[in-house]
């Protein structure tokens, strides 16, 4: 199947706060899988109290190895997950932060803002660009162009009194 011209190139678009996402992600995880080797161990011995310490953890990692190992086996696809859906969050803002950026900077040919679909906070560019247009109309003439629009008016002011 074909990308369509409306998909992410990429998966990071602001990396300080989707890394940070991530690394939540996985330190949650982590401490998942042991906390959950931890409560297992005890729960094994629990249920073999005479049973000595090695046959005990021997029982436990025989039956649990597996679930714990498909748990580490899963955590890239939690982080990924992680990140692909952080995109829809950090994606618009990072599109809206160079918006601003150009916009402080002066440039007045800036394209309307506009968010992918799927994007959340989609109600953000109709209310950023009206503002960005209500902004564009009530700024004030430059002295420039004051001055320009002055001297094109003077000629036609002279025609009317003459």
């Amino acid at each position: 199947m074909a990308k369509s011209r409306n998909q992410r190139k990429k998966s990071v678009a602001d990396a300080r706060v989707q890394y940070s996402l991530a690394m939540r992600v996985v330190m949650h995880f982590s401490i998942f899988i042991v906390a959950g080797t931890f409560f297992g161990i005890i729960n094994q011995f629990l249920a073999d109290p005479f049973g000595s310490v090695k046959e005990n953890l021997m029982t436990f990692f025989r039956s649990s190895a597996p679930f714990l190992i498909a748990l580490v086996c899963l955590m890239p696809v939690f982080v990924r997950d992680t990140l692909t859906l952080s995109n829809r969050v950090a994606g618009p803002i990072h599109n809206m932060r160079n918006t601003i950026r150009s916009l402080s900077n002066g440039e007045t040919d800036v394209r309307p803002l506009k968010f992918r679909k799927g994007d959340f906070w989609n109600d953000l560019p109709d209310s950023f660009n009206k503002m960005v247009e209500t902004l564009r109309n009530s700024q004030p003439v430059s002295t420039d162009t004051a001055a320009s629009a002055k001297s094109q008016a003077a000629p036609n002011k002279e025609l009317v009194e003459v």
